[in-house]
């Protein structure tokens, strides 16, 4: 079994069994285009992009009250304070798994 098909089962199983999944490695390398590929239905935000760094950082709240779940927020790390609220979002419903990734 190929390297790819084991990150993509292991995320899906992942997601069944936790609110949101951190994909983490080194630049470049595919996380991107391996998380997009295996959801692509799903939104996708890039905090990279002004746009999108500035619809999630001016009011996180709102973003999350109307992004409930199946969302990937790439490059998370550039807007640090989103984990705190991301955190409460998850604690008011802690059973709801796969939501973010």
């Amino acid at each position: 079994m190929d390297k790819k098909r084991v990150l993509e089962e292991k995320i899906t199983r992942l997601l069944d069994m936790f609110p949101v999944v951190a994909i983490i490695g080194p630049r470049q390398c595919g996380k991107s285009t391996l998380v997009r590929g295996l959801r692509g239905d799903w939104k996708y935000y890039d905090l990279e992009s002004p746009d999108d760094y500035q619809l999630i950082s001016g009011d996180p709240v709102a973003f999350f009250s109307l992004n409930t779940d199946q969302v990937i927020i790439d490059e998370a790390q550039q807007y640090s304070d989103l984990f705190k609220v991301l955190r409460g979002v998850v604690d008011a419903d802690r059973k709801r798994k796969g939501r973010f990734c």
